[in-house]
């Protein structure tokens, strides 16, 4: 004898959540077209003037090596004693200015050395050297 035992139906429920999707975007655009859009106005702030500090021109200590031992500092002639304390002094009076060694092509080798060894005493690192132009 077959026995009929009842199968054990499970109820599904299903909510059917398209018109609560309908009802939220009408919401949102109803709250979309209703706001104002406002503009935060913060409060007003008075500047100080701005100072104009006096630009500086950064200029180069330009050492010029001529014939016959004579030297000129940015167009200064200068005996080779003083060379070196003179551009100490250029130096501290404006330390971010460059250096530069021109040397005439008749000039004795001792006189570049000795421009080059003044501008090292008075704290340069790299002293390029070029070929005075006007010769």
């Amino acid at each position: 004898m077959i026995r009929n035992i009842p199968a054990i139906s499970e109820d599904k429920s299903e909510i059917d959540l398209t018109p609560m999707l309908d009802v939220v975007f009408i919401l949102l655009i109803f709250f979309v077209v209703t706001a104002t859009f406002i503009r935060d106005f913060g409060i007003p702030v008075t500047l100080p003037a701005t100072l104009t500090e006096p630009t500086t021109e950064i200029e180069s200590i330009v050492v010029t090596v001529e014939e016959g031992s004579s030297f000129r500092v940015n167009g200064r002639a200068l005996a080779p004693g003083s060379l070196a304390p003179y551009i100490m002094s250029l130096h501290v009076e404006n330390p971010e200015a460059g250096f530069v060694l021109q040397v005439a092509q008749s000039a004795f080798v001792e006189d570049t050395v000795l421009a080059a060894d003044a501008a090292r005493q008075a704290g340069f690192d790299v002293i390029p050297i070029s070929e005075l132009a006007n010769e």
